[in-house]
């Protein structure tokens, strides 16, 4: 038997809430890690999209010809090479927003939309047989504008009706008797732009036909490889076990590598049309921004009515959401919008109706937020304005409505540990809001808050949220943690492997992490929906524990005890009924693989958190098993003259019900805060008539840099939640929904304007200011 001479015992820290080294960071920074560009096989080709020039048209014919004439050139696929099977995000619960081709056969619906594939042996060439193209359109009367594409008579995209893809309408109570018995009613309208997750790695596949198996494999950039392999085997008319992908290291996501693209299918389809030889498609950056996903611009309207006190009574509204050509992720998106509020608040009477939209433009899909960004923006805005009008203090009137412990709100979802009362105090004693709050005019300085709530994962996908992991212990003592989880960057496989390492009693230097290759790890739904510590982390626990009593049960046979007084803790098997070591780890494994048992310690575990899956017709349903919490506050000061804002400091105290990597949590939220800054001032991803996007590349698209970053005070709460793994919850995406309207409620409190308009830029504070020096005046 292979023996393993590194002394864990000496080394063994539980893991549990410890800022460990990251299961990865050598390979990181050494350059070893590999990324799905690293990828490489013997005689490769290089694949690029035909896209679409028009925004509006039907496809009359395509000649392929002359590119398949050019020398260098291996395969050319259009729609007559494709079954014609749509595919889309929201599948199980929106079965008719399933509408895009992932070849487009008959018309085309915004410039860039695919239309066809070719691969070359380098990339000169495939440029070249992709302009050899000849493609006869019939254009279409196109519509951008949002709103225009709602009016009847616009041009209509698919076939609903004034292009409305989704209508959802939320209504609870009364609000419109409610709204009567209110003291102050006000109504305000809010416009957040469309964004892209302009991660610094594109978009990159490498797929191979087995033309002997008839298999295929891809390798990809995903955050979510098995919602990739379902996407591939429905196109391509397969079996799921026929498709595998593996998931390689991951340059950023945030939303906007959760689904299939038409790239991953045609590098498939082209490595099959080629004999079987690999295909690589990587994304140039003004791809990314023409044809992956992004953010949806929101109109987003609220009314709402208030007591005296500060009691909200009712609130009424809606929500427009530009969903460029196809629906993607847009039934999702728009019901968080909508839904988020009752994590945070108590409301009885509401009725909000969404409207998701098609226009001619980019698709918008995920991004980090899920429409929580846009939604915070607009709520939170709202609420200061609300307290102002009745003339309360902005955090006295949040802490009179907002939910608590152990509550159910009015559309069923059910709030176990809670600790959105104490983020608010932490975070207001860290910022002395009592002493700056309305205090600092005169230097033109303000202070504002806001306060989100997230899910951890939501059941609103598939018919279950399930995770599965395999721990398996090795003859010398390693400990292989398999799992189908994500990580792209946020430290996962590093937490989970924290996770194994503590349940199972032994050193984290014993593991080694598996993840993301859907032939071989066990399913996961992806990385979205801060899920994966509290969902893929509780099915760890269970494989750990399951691998633990194998262990256990050989040790108690040799000994002669019971298995259930024995444990294992800090490297040794203990006897908990009087505290005595019986071994070591390693001699009980010794033990296990010995000639009398023999036995293989393989653990496994699945998990499925207790939800319901949202009804959309009522806006009833518990979408996750545990809910997260938290506060922000931003200080500001503003320069009149200019309109520049500067933030001098941030703080965000975190509902994270137990931090399994301190240091992981603390860089999920300074990450969350520095795209919620960027998002507030600089990102506005805007189109030209065509409904290109005018600025898309990073010469025109604004990004924050860390040299603009202001100091951050991570506050974690931490609230044991009974359900999570040592009470772990979820994390990431809430610290980025309040950014927005902490800072716009900031900037009113410094210089008394009001900015409703996303991005904030110099000219909108200017304006504002001139408008309320006039104001003044009469």
């Amino acid at each position: 038997m292979s023996v393993n001479t590194t002394n864990h015992k000496a080394k063994y820290v539980d893991p549990v809430g410890k800022s460990v080294p990251r299961i990865d960071g050598l390979g990181m920074v050494t350059g070893q890690t590999k990324y799905a560009f690293d990828v490489s096989f013997p005689n490769m080709l290089i694949g690029k999209m035909l896209r679409s020039p028009h925004p509006h048209a039907k496809i009359i014919s395509i000649d392929t010809s002359e590119a398949e004439k050019l020398p260098g050139v291996r395969a050319v696929v259009t729609a007559k090479d494709t079954h014609n099977i749509k595919f889309g995000s929201n599948e199980y619960f929106f079965p008719h927003t399933i509408d895009q081709m992932a070849i487009e056969a008959e018309k085309v619906r915004y410039v860039g939309d695919e239309l066809g594939a070719v691969a070359a042996v380098d990339e000169e060439t495939a440029d070249k047989a992709l302009k050899l193209i000849k493609v006869e359109y019939e254009k279409l009367p196109h519509v951008v504008d949002v709103e225009e594409a709602m009016k009847p008579g616009s041009p209509l995209i698919h076939e609903s009706l004034n292009n409305i893809a989704v209508i959802l309408p939320v209504n609870f109570g009364n609000p419109d008797r409610t709204m009567k018995e209110a003291d102050y009613v006000r109504e305000d309208k809010f416009y957040a732009p469309a964004a892209h997750q302009s991660a610094m790695e594109p978009h990159v596949c490498v797929g191979q036909w087995e033309t002997f198996s008839n298999k295929v494999t891809l390798w990809a950039s995903s955050q979510a490889p098995f919602k990739c392999r379902e996407a591939l085997a429905k196109t391509l008319k397969m079996d799921l076990n026929d498709v595998r992908v593996i998931k390689m290291a991951v340059g950023g996501g945030f939303g906007g590598k959760l689904e299939m693209l038409p790239m991953d299918f045609a590098a498939c389809m082209l490595s099959k049309k080629a004999g079987g030889l690999p295909v690589k498609i990587c994304y140039n950056r003004e791809e990314e921004f023409l044809a992956s996903r992004r953010k949806h611009g929101m109109i987003y309207r609220i009314k709402s009515g208030v007591k005296k006190d500060g009691t909200i009574v009712a609130m009424t509204g809606e929500v427009i959401a530009d969903g460029g050509a196809y629906c993607s992720y847009g039934p999702t998106v728009l019901a968080a919008a909508i839904m988020r509020i009752f994590m945070v608040y108590r409301l009885q009477h509401f009725r909000i109706t969404g409207y998701r939209v098609y226009t001619n433009t980019p698709i918008s899909g995920a991004m980090r937020g899920f429409g929580g960004v846009q939604a915070g923006f607009a709520i939170e805005s709202h609420m200061d304005m609300l307290a102002e009008g009745i003339g309360m203090d902005p955090v006295e009137f949040r802490m009179k409505n907002i939910t608590g412990p152990n509550m159910t709100t009015v559309n069923q979802m059910k709030l176990t540990t809670n600790g959105l009362k104490e983020c608010i105090e932490k975070a207001c004693a860290a910022a002395d809001w009592d002493k700056k709050r309305g205090q600092q005019k005169h230097l033109k300085r303000g202070i504002g808050i806001g306060i989100a709530a997230d899910v951890m994962g939501s059941k609103m996908y598939k018919s279950h949220e399930s995770a599965g992991s395999i721990v398996k212990v090795e003859e010398d003592g390693s400990v292989y943690l398999f799992t189908g989880a994500a990580d792209t960057g946020q430290g996962s496989n590093t937490a989970l492997s924290q996770i194994a390492a503590h349940e199972l009693g032994v050193s984290y230097s014993r593991i080694k992490c598996k993840s993301g290759d859907t032939e071989i790890t066990p399913f996961d739904t992806g990385s979205f929906a801060s899920r994966v510590t509290f969902i893929s982390g509780n099915a760890t626990i269970l494989a750990a524990r399951d691998a633990k009593q194998q262990v256990l049960k050989v040790v108690a046979e040799e000994l002669g005890v019971n298995q259930e007084d024995l444990d294992i803790r800090a490297e040794e098997v203990i006897n908990t009924s009087d505290g005595s070591v019986l071994m070591d780890f390693d001699k009980a494994l010794t033990l296990a693989y010995s000639f009398n048992y023999g036995r293989q310690i393989i653990g496994r575990g699945s998990y499925n958190p207790k939800t319901t899956p949202i009804d959309f017709r009522t806006g009833e349903g518990n979408v996750s098993g545990s809910y997260g919490f938290e506060a922000q506050i931003a200080e500001v000061e503003v320069d009149t003259d200019s309109g520049e804002v500067t933030i001098l400091k941030m703080w965000d105290a975190h509902d994270i019900g137990k931090a399994i990597n301190p240091q992981s949590v603390e860089g999920q939220i300074e990450g969350s805060l520095a795209m919620g800054i960027g998002y507030t001032f600089l990102e506005n991803l805007h189109f030209d008539k065509k409904g290109r996007p005018a600025n898309g590349n990073f010469a025109g698209y604004r990004l924050p840099r860390t040299m603009g970053m202001p100091e951050m005070n991570s506050i974690l709460v931490e609230t044991n939640d009974p359900e999570g793994p040592f009470g772990a919850k979820g994390m990431g995406e809430a610290s980025l929904l309040p950014t927005s309207a902490a800072i716009a409620n900031a900037i009113e409190d410094a210089i008394g304007i009001r900015i409703k308009e996303l991005p904030i830029t110099p000219d909108k504070i200017i304006k504002a200011l001139k408008e309320k020096q006039e104001g003044d005046k009469s």
